[in-house]
């Protein structure tokens, strides 16, 4: 975890000293010049152990998008095969370990046009969605796309469409700097957190900012929100809609996070502009026609198999997904030997939840069935057998 303050007032276009990976920006800079000019850029970020996911994206991604992959501590065997998959779609990679958050300010402090972000778990069916969320960058609009986080909404990841050049517009307006990591009001204690986030402290040019579009339930304490996660007393991050459960529990909120991408936008609601919706789609859990989102892929795996057999914990659609996925791609010839390796750990935990992969299949099948997802579609034929 780095907590950071944004305290270093900047004026808006100048450098940032106070964000990360600052070494990345003149070549970076100089990746980005290298794109197609004609059409806005779509960057997809993913870390090493996660190309199987990265296979089924690819099917998905229609050959006229501007897709651009930033890749995170990738090995040199996953660099090759994800070359010889994506067929050579423009790449920057990174040797650091770094979150999306540190990679949201990356992408803001450098890019002059508006822009996408599409996590590589989601998997855009109707292709025309990209475009929708580029044509929902108004005059005054400061990020569109069709998913929403509640009551105040909010567009959500995992596909979204922001507009960098109003961020100076935003932060004239409040009086100070703000970025799109996550923010909270203090700084972490021994308890758990988003496992590599970086935290930002909220100032009080935040605070005045935020009394004008949220309503607070106690000091330094918003009512529930979505993309508003709650930090309870025993350790446990959970989501602010299941306060009242927790409170009841005897459980008490010691802090709030709001998660990257979220607090920023409402500086920008503060600061009068708008966030587009085209669909409203609740929260990033997504199973729909248009697209599929289950969300958590990469972080799933932290139940205990013990847990979820003895149904204290639900095994989230995120496992059905992952483990599907990862077993179609280690037939191919050149996987890597630690998704190999992976692979048969995944299988040993899933068989101590009481489950394997014929079922999961077929609980996958059926819920994208009843989600209106065409099954018989080659792109998802090809993990369903």
């Amino acid at each position: 975890m780095v907590m950071t303050s944004s305290s270093t007032r900047t004026p808006p276009g100048d450098p940032r000293p106070d964000e990360p990976l600052h070494h990345l920006d003149q070549p970076f800079r100089e990746f980005l010049n290298g794109l197609p000019a004609d059409r806005p850029p779509w960057f997809c970020f993913f870390s090493s152990g996660l190309l199987h996911v990265l296979h089924h994206f690819l099917r998905f991604t229609p050959e006229q998008l501007n897709c651009v992959f930033i890749c995170s501590g990738l090995s040199k065997e996953e660099t090759g095969l994800r070359d010889r998959m994506s067929g050579g779609m423009p790449v920057f990679d990174m040797d650091e370990h770094v979150g999306s958050h540190e990679i949201f300010e990356l992408l803001l402090r450098n890019l002059d046009r508006p822009f996408g972000i599409v996590d590589v778990d989601c998997f855009v069916t109707d292709s025309g969605w990209f475009d929708r969320c580029m044509d929902g960058l108004e005059p005054g609009v400061a990020v569109s796309g069709p998913l929403s986080y509640g009551p105040i909404p909010l567009a959500a990841p995992p596909l979204l469409a922001l507009d960098p050049r109003v961020r100076p517009d935003i932060e004239r307006a409040i009086g100070g700097t703000v970025t799109p990591a996550a923010y909270s009001y203090i700084a972490p204690g021994p308890e758990k957190e988003i496992d590599g986030a970086m935290v930002r402290l909220i100032e009080p040019h935040h605070e005045r900012a935020l009394a004008r579009v949220m309503a607070l339930e106690g000091p330094r304490l918003p009512f529930p929100q979505g993309g508003l996660v709650d930090v309870l007393d025993d350790g446990r991050e959970v989501r602010s809609h299941e306060r009242y459960h927790h409170l009841q529990n005897g459980n008490e909120v010691i802090r709030v996070v709001f998660d990257g991408l979220m607090f920023y936008q409402l500086m920008a609601l503060a600061a009068g502009l708008r966030i587009a919706h085209f669909h409203s789609f609740p929260g990033t859990k997504v199973f729909a026609p248009q697209l599929v989102h289950a969300g958590g892929i990469s972080y799933w795996h932290r139940l205990r198999p013990s847990e979820i057999a003895a149904g204290i914990h639900e095994l989230p659609w995120a496992a059905h997904v992952d483990a599907l996925l990862l077993e179609e791609f280690n037939g191919r010839a050149d996987v890597p030997a630690s998704y190999r390796t992976r692979g048969t750990r995944l299988a040993a935990n899933l068989r101590r939840s009481q489950a394997d992969m014929a079922g999961l299949r077929d609980e996958l099948r059926t819920k994208l069935d009843s989600s209106g997802v065409d099954v018989t579609d080659p792109r998802w034929a090809a993990v369903l057998g």
